[in-house]
């Protein structure tokens, strides 16, 4: 079985969260994932800048910084990569603002399990992949 390689950006203040998301997406034996991760917004930016993601998962609630100006941002760099939020605060309202301003999906951490992360993270990978081939078509 070939293991695909994903570089990864993961935006979240919580350690506890950030190990915690590890471990789920360790369980994933298709992919690897290779993981920057950034605890503020302006350290999210930074690592993004210098690097090249495949996949961003973001907290919407940062101690140093907002989870949607920094989803804002990123999609300034790169309008493609895929993005996943996820926020502990789950209301509707949260949802629509972070699907608004860019997100590709949107988790609640209360409702969070293995299975559902490896779901979306399969998901938007498969739709940047099936965009970037019919993007790719198009152009020759």
């Amino acid at each position: 079985m070939t293991l695909n390689v994903i570089r990864l950006l993961h935006v979240e203040d919580d350690r506890i969260q950030q190990a915690w998301i590890a471990r789920q997406l360790a369980t994933m034996h298709d992919y690897r994932f290779e993981t920057a991760r950034a605890a503020s917004e302006d350290e999210a930016i930074r690592l993004f800048i210098a690097g090249s993601f495949e996949l961003v998962i973001l907290d919407f609630n940062l101690t140093q910084g907002n989870g949607v100006n920094c989803l804002s941002r990123i999609r300034q760099y790169d309008s493609l990569v895929p993005i996943i939020a996820v926020s502990g605060t789950a209301t509707n309202e949260i949802a629509a603002l972070l699907i608004t301003a860019g997100a590709d999906d949107y988790l609640a951490k209360q409702a969070l399990d293995s299975r559902i992360l490896s779901q979306s993270v399969r998901n938007v990978l498969t739709r940047a992949q099936a965009f970037q081939s019919r993007f790719a078509a198009l152009r020759n």
